[in-house]
């Protein structure tokens, strides 16, 4: 391992040579004649892969949307859940992302310093409206947790919508309620508009401010902000039950449901 020391440093491939950097050192290696990966490592690394692309998908969609600043481990954090996530999978050979699975995201942390439990003595809950879009819902606070030199608290709602396939996510945010730090609050709740057919993750944003002269400025203490899963809401695609024609004059027959067995398991073949 070398340690890169030019003006120009370089991250990548630069013939058969490899650029990388850890924290804000750069190194050098060299590349590998040959590379032996065994049945099983070919299969991890396409789950990694996969639950990787899915990362970075999230990750970009939640661009400029959180105050939080994101930190070199979440990409890391985050793969490794979605890993968890794929891996649930056991009915078909090539894993896939089944959107029931994506409940094991729930209290998922953006920021390694506070989870949402240091910031917020309450328990906050979502739910989706008829029209799709998210509303959460913070109840009543007597005391907040914050920084000791802010002067108000901000809440803020996101919802990340991961589309059919599970290629693409879209993000969007509520408005902020500023609450004044010194003070209790009465319950409230935040809307953030989404599209009620796709896997959506609801995130909890709670940062402090100090409003001085009527303008307000983020307190950017790690231990005092937080950005926290705290639902993850399936699709509410309606199903249509098409109903078989019945000849004129004939009466339709009920359809007969098999009765429930207890500890009865119905083993269905694997499918691709």
């Amino acid at each position: 391992m070398a340690t890169q020391t030019s003006l120009l440093k370089f991250t990548g491939k630069l013939g058969n040579v490899i650029g990388y950097r850890v924290g804000k050192q750069y190194y050098l290696r060299s590349m590998p004649e040959a590379v032996r990966q065994s049945a099983r490592s070919k299969v991890s690394s396409r789950h990694f892969g996969k639950a990787s692309k899915l990362g970075a998908t999230v990750r970009h969609a939640l661009h400029g949307l959180l105050h939080v600043k994101q930190e070199m481990t979440l990409i890391n954090r985050l793969n490794k859940s979605l890993l968890h996530v794929l891996r649930q999978d056991d009915l078909h050979r090539q894993k896939r992302f089944i959107p029931r699975y994506f409940r094991d995201l729930e209290r998922f942390c953006f920021t390694p310093h506070a989870d949402l439990s240091h910031v917020l003595p309450v328990e906050a809950a979502a739910m989706r409206h008829a029209d799709g879009s998210i509303g959460v819902t913070v109840p009543a606070i007597r005391q907040h947790l914050c920084n000791p030199r802010a002067t108000h608290v901000g809440f803020r709602a996101v919802a990340v919508c991961l589309e059919r396939g599970f290629a693409t996510a879209k993000a969007a945010a509520s408005d902020m309620v500023m609450l004044k730090a010194d003070e209790p609050s009465a319950a409230f709740s935040l809307t953030v508009p989404a599209d009620g057919n796709t896997v959506t993750c609801v995130i909890l944003e709670v940062t402090c401010w100090q409003v001085e002269h009527g303008h307000p400025y983020l307190l950017a203490n790690r231990k005092f902000m937080a950005a926290q899963i705290i639902a993850v809401l399936q699709p509410e695609a309606a199903v249509v039950v098409r109903e078989e024609p019945v000849p004129y004059g004939t009466q339709r027959q009920p359809r007969v449901q098999p009765p429930v067995v207890p500890g009865l398991v119905i083993h269905h073949p694997q499918r691709e």
